[in-house]
């Protein structure tokens, strides 16, 4: 696991670094607090081939690790591949730009969907995830970060001019108790089946 672990790091840290560092390379008038990091992998945008491959690599290193450690427990396994490829997908369909008018309509819809999908199956993923947990507090934190997720991604439309802000605080806390829960946390069923034996 700690090969998957050591890469799934290396691909975080990377996120981190092109969210904050791209930036200043991409479309002119783009901004931190205002605009996302799909608008950085936008159509017609410089280098958004960059922040693209690291959508594609974030989502290939959650499946490493996740098929490494969730092996025995095949429903949150599938969820996080469903989430995995949904996300891997944001990375193929790019967003509109930020300034020009003509753009590929029907694939900024489908990063639009895809993205959509992504947030929502690791919502999913963080409820069903609880049931497989033993230690109370990883419990709690499955439902927190599900519920994290859920503000930030509404908070991002209540308040459009801190978008930017808002999903890279969104990326760094799902993709990084992601890392942590996958590497720290106890799995097993902690319930009893029903007995219906006299």
């Amino acid at each position: 696991m700690r090969r998957y672990g050591t890469l799934y790091a290396i691909v975080y840290v990377l996120m981190l670094l092109v969210s904050f560092v791209l930036p200043f390379f991409s479309s002119e008038g783009y901004s931190i607090r205002e605009n996302s990091l799909s608008e950085l992998g936008a159509q017609e945008t410089p280098y958004s081939w960059v922040m693209n491959i690291i959508f594609m690599l974030l989502s290939i290193v959650t499946v490493f690790l996740a098929t490494k450690v969730l092996k025995r427990y095949w429903l949150p396994l599938y969820l996080l591949y469903f989430f995995a490829a949904a996300f891997f997908f944001t990375g193929v369909y790019r967003h509109a730009p930020i300034h020009k008018l003509f753009y590929l309509e029907g694939e900024h819809l489908a990063h639009t969907v895809f993205s959509a999908i992504a947030g929502t199956s690791f919502c999913v993923y963080g409820i069903v995830i609880s049931f497989y947990l033993k230690d109370k507090f990883e419990k709690v934190s499955a439902i927190v970060s599900c519920a994290l997720v859920a503000g930030l991604s509404l908070a991002m439309l209540e308040f459009p001019t801190y978008r930017g802000i808002l999903q890279r605080l969104l990326f760094i806390l799902a993709f990084g108790w992601l890392f942590y829960s996958l590497v720290t946390f106890t799995f097993g069923r902690t319930y009893k089946p029903i007995s219906y034996e006299k």
